[in-house]
């Protein structure tokens, strides 16, 4: 029995050895994707927030000109500043 393990691992440990490497890499990585899954959402939900405020509000023609940005572009950057902390 022990001899067709033996001969099994010799045909096939590399492929165990790299499927092993890449499923620890995985693990190791997957709470930097978490993160990031987390920050985009902050992001996104925070832009609808500023740009519902945007809109609501009178922004006047002031800082759209100052800017020279519209107020979909104002929103983003205020999303990215909430969550970028």
């Amino acid at each position: 029995m022990s001899n067709k393990f033996y001969e099994w691992w010799k045909n096939h440990r590399k492929v165990v050895t790299y499927g092993a490497f890449i499923i620890l890499f995985g693990y190791y990585l997957s709470p930097v994707v978490k993160e990031a899954k987390y920050k985009n959402q902050c992001i996104k939900y925070s832009t609808k927030g500023a740009l519902t405020k945007f809109n609501k509000d009178d922004m006047g023609k002031t800082v759209l000109e100052e800017t020279d940005l519209n107020i979909d572009e104002l929103a983003n950057i205020e999303g990215y500043r909430n969550c970028i902390k």
